[in-house]
């Protein structure tokens, strides 16, 4: 009779099923929660390397190819953004990682160009030249100039310390070496003032004329040609001048160094022909590209850029 039957093993059926359903629902919270951490963390990153690239940008100028993977890239973290916002959180996710994607084929290039920045060997040639000029400054009581190219900086070295440091632009071309006329790389090395061109005699305003190519830089573009890095058909080009008409905020020059019209006036009184001065790319820190590199060194090693 119905009176009699024992529900006890329906009861406790039942209460095993409603803990299987609370369990249930704790482990989709938590796999939601986790699944938004994971997304919010790849769009985290996928900002991150959109500022290194916007950083890298603001300094050098990127082939169109690259800059092409890099306008992909922009609109693909704002749309992982927006996703993120609506809890569309696969769809942001997957916006996020594409976004990396597309940074890594604009970033690669450059960045593998950036990293002599950062090598010791070259890092320890380039420390050598400003050490030795400044030593002869030292001897000589003399003037001398130090321009560090991923600094923006042009420094005038007189008894051996810095007397003044201006701001400086170089060539479009800020990550590459020189190598050849038209390239728009400042060229790197050990030069001398040979002409002092005042008004009416400068393209932009007055202009201290180098000796490059001098002879060390002519016979590293002989062994390029041998080697076929460079087409047997280019020329290596010539007037490398520090002149005014600087002071845009960003590297636009043929390859020379361009100083504001105010700063050129003034180095243009300090110094005379024969002053010695070294152009390296930096001195291994606290400059546009090796400090990128420190910051992006961690996903480069995960294989991101």
């Amino acid at each position: 009779m119905l009176p009699l039957r024992d529900f006890r093993p329906v009861a406790g059926h039942l209460a095993g099923a409603e803990a299987l359903a609370r369990e249930a629902r704790r482990l989709g919270e938590e796999l939601r929660d986790e699944g938004r951490a994971a997304a919010e963390q790849a769009v985290k990153e996928a900002r991150a390397i959109e500022a290194n690239a916007e950083a890298l940008v603001a300094v050098t100028a990127l082939p169109q190819s690259e800059r092409v993977h890099l306008q992909r890239a922009r609109l693909l973290v704002r749309e992982a953004e927006g996703l993120l916002r609506e809890e569309e959180i696969e769809a942001a996710r997957a916006r996020a990682d594409l976004s990396r994607g597309e940074l890594s084929e604009a970033l690669g290039p450059a960045l593998e160009a950036a990293e002599r920045y950062t090598s010791r060997k070259q890092v320890a040639t380039w420390r050598r030249w400003i050490d030795e000029t400044r030593a002869w400054s030292r001897a000589t009581g003399g003037s001398a100039i130090v321009v560090l190219k991923e600094k923006n900086a042009l420094v005038l070295v007189t008894k051996g310390a810095a007397a003044r440091t201006y701001d400086a632009e170089v060539g479009r071309n800020a990550l590459g070496v020189k190598q050849h006329q038209g390239d728009r790389a400042t060229p790197e090395g050990r030069y001398r003032i040979v002409a002092k061109k005042d008004h009416g005699r400068s393209r932009y305003y007055r202009a201290l004329l180098l000796d490059y190519p001098n002879a060390a830089d002519r016979a590293r573009f002989t062994a390029a040609q041998r080697r076929g890095e460079i087409p047997r058909g280019e020329r290596i080009g010539g007037l490398i001048e520090i002149h005014g008409e600087g002071g845009r905020g960003q590297n636009w020059t043929e390859g020379c160094i361009a100083l504001s019209n105010a700063d050129i006036d003034d180095l243009y009184r300090r110094v005379d022909v024969g002053t010695p001065v070294t152009i390296v790319g930096g001195d291994g820190r606290d400059g546009a590209f090796s400090g990128l590199l420190a910051q992006v060194g961690g996903t480069r090693e995960n294989g991101r850029p």
